[in-house]
């Protein structure tokens, strides 16, 4: 056998921790604030700057891929009603 095939890497799956200002089991309003604070993030400090991407991981993980679809496709349109 190749050695390939033999040795596994080792994935750690994460979710979003806990954030007191969303205690109820409901994710959405989390999910969405996310997603603006990653935007509004990259706004302010650019592009490159790492800590934003904490957010990204946090709406990444707590929003279906769809919702994040349609509202890219809507910030790219300029129709999105967030304020970013």
């Amino acid at each position: 056998m190749s050695p390939s095939v033999d040795s596994k890497e080792e994935i750690q799956f994460r979710t979003a921790p806990f954030d007191p200002r969303f205690p109820n089991t409901n994710q959405t309003r989390y999910c969405y604030t996310s997603f603006l604070d990653y935007h509004r993030c990259q706004k302010a400090r650019g592009t490159d700057y790492e800590p934003c991407q904490y957010f990204k991981r946090v709406y990444t993980s707590m929003c279906p891929n769809a919702w994040v679809e349609k509202w890219n496709t809507q910030i790219e349109e300029g129709t999105f009603a967030g304020k970013i």
